[in-house]
């Protein structure tokens, strides 16, 4: 089995021409009018083996959010998140997982899929345990196999509910994205 290994970086950006296009947490409308506060990542781990490469983007547990925080209280109290569905804005967790896979044919060409999603349900305020437990973007690309496909990577267990429930969706991603690698590679 391969290491996870991870590490505390700057907030990374979002949106078309940042390294990530999706957020982890947003202020925002059901029909995103006017345009969602977003905040990034500010941890990333990684996992290098023979037939993939693994990286995965979470919020690290003492996250404070003031930069976000910041600018959702400006928009609030300068009227700028007026909704254009009469509803009020809401915080969004979000989780993102990228596939990608390569194939061989002829030649070696590479295709990609993305989905997003939620764990937890949106809130009226800015929930931090939501925030740091249930936002994350994985993205799990295969390599040209050469020999036997190998495991997943594993990350060690922790006391720290925190912790704990990073380590479960970060593997419950990375397995889910394996097994679907190795299905589309078998049929």
């Amino acid at each position: 089995t391969e290491t996870l290994t991870c590490k505390d970086i700057a907030t990374t950006a979002t949106g078309p021409d940042s390294e990530l296009f999706y957020a982890s947490v947003s202020y925002r409308c059901q029909d995103l009018l006017p345009p969602p506060i977003q905040t990034g990542f500010n941890r990333k781990c990684t996992a290098d083996g023979p037939t993939f490469e693994y990286t995965c983007y979470e919020l690290s547990e003492g996250t404070q959010f003031i930069t976000f925080m910041s600018e959702v209280e400006s928009a609030i109290r300068n009227a700028g998140m007026n909704c254009t569905d009469d509803k009020d804005p809401f915080y969004f967790y979000q989780y993102t997982r990228t596939e990608g896979t390569f194939y061989i044919n002829s030649v070696v060409s590479y295709s990609e899929n993305v989905s997003v999603g939620n764990l937890f349900n949106d809130t009226a305020g800015l929930d931090k345990v939501f925030a740091t437990t249930g936002t994350l973007y994985s993205i799990y690309k295969t390599k040209p196999l050469t020999a036997a496909p190998t495991p997943a990577p594993t990350t060690s267990s922790s006391h720290n509910p925190i912790a704990a429930s990073k380590n479960w969706l970060t593997m419950f991603v990375a397995v889910s994205l394996h097994y679907s690698v190795m299905y589309s590679l078998l049929f």
